[in-house]
């Protein structure tokens, strides 16, 4: 018989990831592509969403090249992408703007026009989501506002996994993963609620159909084969948000199961199977019928690539020298340093914070820098505080009954087994890394491969096919000394952090004014 291929095409915030996969989920070939984002305003962040593409079709034709598989054997493609995206295009799929992806916040003003609405609350109530700049709904506004003849004249408002999968089939979706970015989706019914559409302006026809992350929503198109190597005809899934694929990836497939997820974006998903509305966190659809996601997103894991960028640059030299990752050597001397980084607490704030802070103007702070301070204790304060701001999050989800046990660890800070220790001390409980059977983590690629067997119909449940596939966990037990320093500091470190807001206000104010 025949031997059948499953793509996975994982486009995160810095790059793009595409794998290519067995029937029984054995990666054959893994292709990355980077990419920069454009910062044009201070509270801009976006991309040309051909960027994007060019990135799917370089990494699509390496794995295929790499592999040596016919594209004849490929029997599906699965797609995820990152959340909170506005791509508008018109009726070819071409992007009529560049994406506003989630760090982008420059639509304060709209998010405060929207909080003085008097349905304001109902449309936080409706997809169980704050009122915030990240989001994409006051994206809308914005450019409805500043860009009239754009917002007329598009087609469709795609979020990032629907405008890739437009481009691979023709097809114009968002499935009910990325839905929860627009206020006007009731979480609920999983539907477009055109009442509230028409109450903030926004066309309820100018949006894509709605469907679930396994349905397939079309095939690769002829000019979509020619620029990829893929073959025409080949099913295409309407696929997912990126976090959603990692929590199933990491092995989320039962309620009451929390993912970690560590990398350019930080946070949490934990698997709830009932709608609950909490403003301070962010509230999903599960990749898995009847599952929900309870997340906490913090920007605190790109400090350490602005470390690196900006003073990591012997670690970046020496690991040009001897074939070795900058992050590997700030591990090792991360070991160097006690738990607590030598009383040095960092606020990883370097464009503002989400939950629980939903603010634009915090500002990134070393708190308690003496001459005694080593760059190894720098480097730990950032890890550090990337768990802190997780737990942050985690106090306000136990006010909801919400309880942990464990957490399953995603994303590239799992390959640092320092920061794995570190966040199972400050949390206080079992820090698990699962693995695929050659060794490798799970994550986003995994997720997708699961989905995508399900959805053209190899497998036959989502949640089996992951937990059969991560044979393997690595159990970081947490040291119990640690944990009740880490409290302590915990304390410090939240009460620094508001203490502070005032003056990020006034210094945001101030500088705002400057550049006027």
């Amino acid at each position: 018989m025949t031997s059948r291929y499953i793509l996975t095409v994982d486009v995160g915030t810095s790059s793009t990831k595409t794998s290519l996969w067995t029937e029984a989920g054995q990666q054959v070939a893994h292709a990355s592509s980077s990419y920069s984002l454009h910062r044009p305003e201070p509270l801009w962040v976006e991309i040309d969403g051909d960027v994007w593409w060019h990135a799917v079709c370089g990494t699509i034709q390496s794995v295929l090249a790499t592999s040596g598989v016919d594209p004849v054997s490929i029997a599906g493609v699965g797609i995820d992408g990152v959340g909170w995206t506005l791509i508008p295009v018109d009726r070819a799929g071409n992007p009529l703007h560049p994406a506003m992806i989630w760090l982008d916040r420059r639509a304060d003003q709209e998010t405060s026009w929207l909080k003085s609405l008097p349905e304001a609350a109902s449309l936080r109530n409706l997809n169980a989501n704050p009122l915030d700049a990240a989001y994409i709904t006051p994206k809308l506004i914005w450019l409805k506002k500043n860009h009239r003849r754009i917002f007329n004249s598009t087609y469709r408002f795609l979020d990032a996994t629907g405008f890739l999968v437009s481009r691979f089939t023709g097809a114009f979706v968002c499935d009910y993963t990325q839905a929860y970015g627009y206020h006007f989706f009731d979480i609920r019914k999983e539907r477009w609620d055109t009442q509230a559409a028409e109450k903030i302006g926004i066309p309820a026809e100018q949006m894509p159909q709605l469907c679930r992350s396994t349905e397939i929503v079309g095939t690769i198109t002829i000019r979509a084969a020619e620029q990829t190597g893929l073959k025409p005809g080949t099913p295409v899934i309407a696929g997912c948000l990126d976090a959603a694929a990692g929590a199933l990836g990491s092995g989320v497939v039962k309620v009451g199961q929390t993912n970690e997820q560590g990398g350019q974006a930080g946070g949490l998903g934990i698997s709830l199977d009932h709608v609950l509305v909490e403003p301070r966190l962010i509230f999903s659809h599960h990749v898995i019928p009847g599952q929900y996601l309870l997340q906490a997103g913090t920007v605190g894991g790109g400090s350490l690539s602005w470390f690196r960028d900006q003073l990591g640059q012997p670690e970046v030299s020496a690991g040009n020298l001897i074939g070795q990752d900058p992050f590997e050597l700030f591990s090792k001397q991360v070991e160097t340093s006690k738990p607590g980084a030598n009383g040095l607490i960092f606020l990883p704030y370097m464009a503002g914070e989400r939950t629980p802070l939903w603010s634009s103007v915090p500002r990134g702070v070393f708190f308690g820098l003496t001459y005694n301070i080593t760059r190894a204790d720098m480097v730990r304060a950032i890890m550090e505080v990337c768990a802190f701001a997780v737990y942050d999050n985690l106090q306000i989800a136990e006010q909801h009954g919400v309880r942990v046990d464990e957490y399953l660890g995603s994303g590239g800070a799992v390959q640092s087994a320092v920061w794995c220790q570190i966040k199972a001390d400050i949390y206080g409980k079992p820090f698990i890394v699962a693995k695929l059977a050659d060794g490798s983590e799970g994550g986003h690629g995994l997720g997708l491969f699961a989905l995508t067997a399900y959805g053209i119909g190899l497998h036959k449940d989502i949640s089996a096919c992951v937990s059969d596939l991560l044979s393997s966990r690595r159990v970081f037990v947490p040291s119990m000394k640690n944990h009740a320093l880490y409290q302590e500091l915990f304390e410090v470190y939240r009460s620094v952090s508001r203490k502070l807001m005032d003056d990020f206000v006034r210094l945001d104010s101030i500088m705002r004014n400057d550049l006027k």
